[in-house]
């Protein structure tokens, strides 16, 4: 029945660009994507706006560009656990759209066994800005709208008739610094291969972080303008939280839900881009066809059908892709697509109780290897494989909602003033080799270190 509202909704919104308000449930308006992205994305730097992106890939569904700006109220979550769970939950029953970030220590928190949980300074378990209006433009059709309070129309609009300032240069950078040298990565994989001989764990995603200093502070605007430029993505995302600024071109979903339909889309298995239509062919084959990258996604896909076995209706949960090749800017993924129908009465405590963090990022199973997390790597990750998605309620936000979607934070910068910081990595398995372990790793570093600047 939705889809048969915003379908009616999309046609009075054609009309509407002949000069007819299409509802009082929203506003039709003149802009494109990229006057949203530039009028948003400039606003970064004085204020709390935020940026989520499909970047017009049109991935799993993914179509909508969503901006807003200047929250009616913010949490930044300083407790874990069931307290601060009940406390995220309870911001964001109260109306309003919710646009959130989750740190993967968050996660750590909702475990039943203990599991370290610190965090990098001025990082919160989770933060949340709740929104009384947004600005949406859709990718399918070409049409942007506003939606939510009426009273926050005109306000919006003058953020996008203002002037937009030019694209800042990025400072220059002073060092480059990771958690781990070559050497003790290529150690540590070799820890975890040990533990997996030992049968605690079947495979573990481990990483490292970048921390780039730079002479000055960093414009999250112009990095957010450059990934979007050289690396689209479906799930990207530019939030400024106060003191901090999250930049994110994550080509994974973690989760969507719709009434009682909850998807998950983990990536497991990578492998560069080709130079030539006949190399990309091959790489795409190679990777098709990995026996390790296909049983790396296979052991994600079964954890996470046991954890929404959890929370879903018995019988529903279902694989409705295994290992699918996505093809991105500088790398092939391997994706697969697994869905359910949630029990009645299951809220988002409870989806993030079970599923949180995501298994794509842990490895399996899922709490021992955690701890293994934890013991290995020398830094908290912080937002770096957490989360950022949007909470969408219904009647105020016609055609929009109601749904929930969010991405797996990888491909995730943090910023705070002159340093940026991320994570990235990937999954061992008991055949993984090392050095390629660690050039996967690189791999992945590329876009995002181009992006800010490291050459």
């Amino acid at each position: 029945m939705r889809s048969e509202v915003y379908y009616a909704k999309s046609a009075i919104l054609k009309n509407a660009y002949a000069g007819v308000i299409s509802s009082d449930l929203m506003k039709a308006i003149r802009a494109t994507a990229a006057d949203v992205v530039n009028a948003f994305s400039s606003l970064a730097a004085e204020r709390r706006t935020a940026v989520l992106d499909s970047s017009g890939v049109g991935y799993l569904g993914s179509h909508l560009l969503i901006a807003a700006a200047d929250p009616v109220d913010v949490l930044e979550l300083k407790n874990g656990g069931q307290e601060g769970l009940a406390e995220l939950t309870d911001f964001v029953t109260r109306g309003g759209a919710t646009i959130f970030t989750l740190s993967y220590e968050f996660g750590a928190t909702l475990q039943p066994k203990p599991i370290r949980a610190g965090l990098p300074d001025n990082e919160p378990y989770a933060y949340a800005a709740r929104y009384d209006a947004l600005v949406v433009h859709d990718y399918s059709s070409g049409e942007t709208y506003l939606t939510g309070s009426e009273s926050r129309y005109e306000a919006l609009e003058s953020v996008l008739r203002a002037t937009v300032s030019s694209a800042a240069e990025l400072p220059e950078v002073r060092s480059v610094r990771s958690s781990f040298t070559k050497n003790e990565y290529v150690s540590a994989v070799e820890r975890i291969r040990e533990y997996i001989r030992s049968g605690d764990t079947y495979q573990a995603n481990l990483t490292q972080q970048f921390a780039i200093e730079f002479e000055a502070a960093v414009p999250p605007a112009e990095v957010f303008t450059r990934l979007r430029r050289q690396n689209p993505s479906a799930f990207a995302a530019l939030i400024q939280r106060g003191d901090t600024a999250v930049v994110s071109s994550s080509p994974e979903r973690f989760l969507r839900i719709e009434g009682d339909r909850i998807t998950v889309a983990p990536i497991k298995g990578t492998i560069r881009r080709g130079t030539t239509l006949d190399e990309d062919a091959e790489l795409r084959k190679s990777l098709a066809e990995s026996a390790k990258d296909r049983a790396e996604n296979t052991m994600i896909v079964d954890l996470l059908r046991n954890d929404l076995g959890r929370i879903c209706e018995f019988g529903s949960v279902a694989v409705d892709e295994l290992c699918a090749v996505e093809e991105h800017s500088t790398l092939f993924h391997l994706v697969s697509t697994v869905r359910g129908k949630l029990r009645s009465g299951t809220g988002l405590g409870d989806v993030l109780l079970s599923l949180f963090p995501s298994g794509s990022i842990t490895g399996a199973p899922k709490v021992r290897t955690m701890q293994i997390i934890s013991e290995i790597e020398p830094v908290a990750r912080g937002l770096s494989m957490g989360s950022i998605g949007i909470v969408v309620p219904g009647d105020e936000f016609e055609p929009l909602g109601p749904f929930i979607d969010s991405n797996v934070a990888i491909r995730t910068v943090t910023i705070e003033g002159r340093e940026a910081r991320f994570n990235v990595g990937g999954g061992v398995v008991i055949d993984s080799d090392p050095e390629s372990e660690y050039r996967e790793s690189l791999l992945k570093a590329k876009a995002l270190l181009h992006a800010l600047g490291v050459k």
